[in-house]
C-alpha cells in the first residue's frame, strides 16, 4: 500500500470512528485507528501462516505429520496459558 493510499484509509477509518462516537478525545480516536489496523495485520498473518503450513503439509508426509505436530502443540500451549490465566484471575494476581 503506498503512502497516500494508507493515508486516505486512515482518514476514512477516522471519519467513521468519530461518526459512530462523536464524544471520543484524540488520544482514544488514534487508539482506535491503532486497533483496528492491528487487527487487520493479525487477521492476515494468521491467513500466511495457516497458507504455509498448508504449503509444508502437502509437501511431503514428514511435513504433514511436522505440521500436525505443530498445530497440537500449539493447542496444548493455549490451553496451558488459559488455565494460568484463570488460576491467576482466582487468585487475584493481575491486580
Amino acid at each position: 500500500m503506498k503512502k497516500k493510499e494508507l493515508r486516505e484509509y486512515i482518514k476514512n477509518i477516522i471519519s467513521k470512528k468519530l461518526s459512530e462516537n462523536n464524544e471520543l478525545t484524540r488520544e482514544g480516536v488514534a487508539d482506535s485507528v491503532l486497533n483496528h489496523i492491528s487487527g487487520i495485520l493479525k487477521k492476515s498473518s494468521s491467513k500466511r501462516f495457516k497458507a504455509n503450513l498448508e504449503k509444508i503439509a502437502a509437501d511431503s508426509p514428514g511435513g504433514k505429520k511436522a505440521v500436525e505436530d505443530l498445530i497440537k502443540n500449539i493447542k496444548s500451549t493455549d490451553t496451558a496459558v488459559k488455565k494460568a490465566d484463570d488460576l491467576m484471575k482466582k487468585y487475584d494476581i493481575y491486580s
